[in-house]
């Protein structure tokens, strides 16, 4: 598996790039022959081919996965995948991807706009999936956020088999997608979708409920520190300035509104 954190921008955006892709590589790590994990500089358009390139002795009944995490954009022509440097491309991608032998391919695209590159990456022998229907979806999507969170969810075992397979993962996604944006009372500027046998990809097992309280617990803590620091940004309100104010307000609550809804399921 080949899982890459892309620009993010902003600070917000750039950590939570990176966590989302750490989380997968944890969550996976059991299960894949080899994981290669490229954040920062080395998630850049020469990095992302060279890991692809390593993958060309992969025998052919052995999958290759690529998880790309962050910003996307669609000029109406290309799909671009925001990286330092140089932002590749979906014909870039499949590019790189076609020499490799594996027989089975899955590409996740955990981008804005990401859908304007499934036309140009299925193949008979490589699967899409991808955070958006299409490219005119190009608000930051939570996507990411959820397929990491979907690889440690025994919620997401439908046939409870104690592994998730990327079928899963995705209805499970989707959903909580979906759910994310009714409970912020906000209009859904995302709509997941796949292209291929995603069900033939295993990616993850599950450890139990040993884990699952344990994430319960760091989604209460992570919700006193939500409670606590908008008080603080209350309380300090007359040293900001107005538009920054509103703006770090609306991001701390729509946080605390996903862990909200977190705990609510758990």
């Amino acid at each position: 598996m080949v899982i890459v954190a892309g620009l993010g921008g902003e600070p917000v955006y750039a950590s939570a790039f990176v966590e989302q892709a750490q989380a997968t590589a944890s969550a996976v790590e059991d299960l894949a022959a080899g994981v290669t994990l490229l954040v920062g500089e080395d998630a850049g358009r020469d990095g992302i081919r060279d890991a692809f390139a390593a993958h060309q002795e992969t025998p052919p009944e052995d999958a290759v996965v690529v998880v790309l995490i962050g910003h996307g954009s669609y000029d109406g022509e290309h799909y671009r995948f925001n990286v330092p440097g140089p932002d590749p491309t979906a014909d870039d991608l499949a590019e790189w991807l076609a020499p490799l032998p594996s027989e089975r391919q899955l590409v996740v695209l955990a981008t804005s706009a990401s859908g304007a590159a499934v036309d140009v990456l299925k193949a008979e022998r490589r699967a899409v999936i991808a955070a958006t229907k299409d490219g005119n979806e190009a608000n930051a999507v939570v996507f990411g956020r959820f397929w990491a969170a979907a690889l440690t969810e025994p919620r997401a075992d439908i046939d409870k088999d104690r592994r998730i397979d990327a079928d899963e993962a995705f209805r499970f996604v989707d959903q909580a997608v979906a759910r994310h944006y009714e409970d912020a009372q906000r209009i859904a500027t995302e709509h997941p979708r796949s292209e291929g046998d995603i069900a033939r990809f295993e990616l993850a097992t599950i450890s139990g409920a040993g884990a699952l309280v344990a994430r319960a617990g760091s989604a209460a803590a992570r919700r006193e520190e939500l409670l606590a620091e908008i008080d603080a940004l209350r309380n300090a309100k007359g040293r900001h300035a107005e538009e920054e104010y509103f703006a770090t307000l609306q991001e701390l609550l729509l946080e605390l509104s996903a862990v909200e809804s977190e705990l609510d399921e758990r």
